[in-house]
């Protein structure tokens, strides 16, 4: 079933203090490596700054967000994100889960329905 997976980051202090040079190489790369997931069949739907207006905001200055195939390709791409070393400049937490029809999660809201581990 077709997985929504977001990310919401903010720099650590490694990557503050990393000169712009070593920076803009490591963007590149991952740069690199986004450009190649409309192959795997990764749809990007978003990347953006939260808005320092959102009410109730999250405490994350960035975000993203894809839709993914399937939860199997949905649990690589959180491997291949920790492999890049991305955890090391990034505070980051992430939220993923089937795509559902929003009158079924709703629903789901009143009958007290939780996640479950896949």
């Amino acid at each position: 079933m077709q997985q929504v997976f977001i990310e919401l980051y903010n720099y650590r202090p490694a990557w503050t203090d990393r000169p712009e040079s070593e920076r803009t190489d490591f963007a590149k790369k991952i740069v690199e490596a986004v450009n190649g997931l409309a192959s795997a069949g990764v749809e990007i739907v978003a990347y953006g700054m939260n808005s320092p207006d959102t009410d109730h905001r999250a405490p994350y200055d960035f975000f993203c967000v894809y839709r993914v195939p399937n939860v199997e390709f949905q649990r690589e791409f959180e491997r291949q994100i920790a492999a890049s070393g991305w955890y090391d400049y990034f505070e980051q937490v992430n939220v993923s889960g089937d795509a559902k029809d929003a009158e079924a999660v709703l629903l789901g809201n009143a009958r007290m329905v939780r996640p479950v581990s896949s």
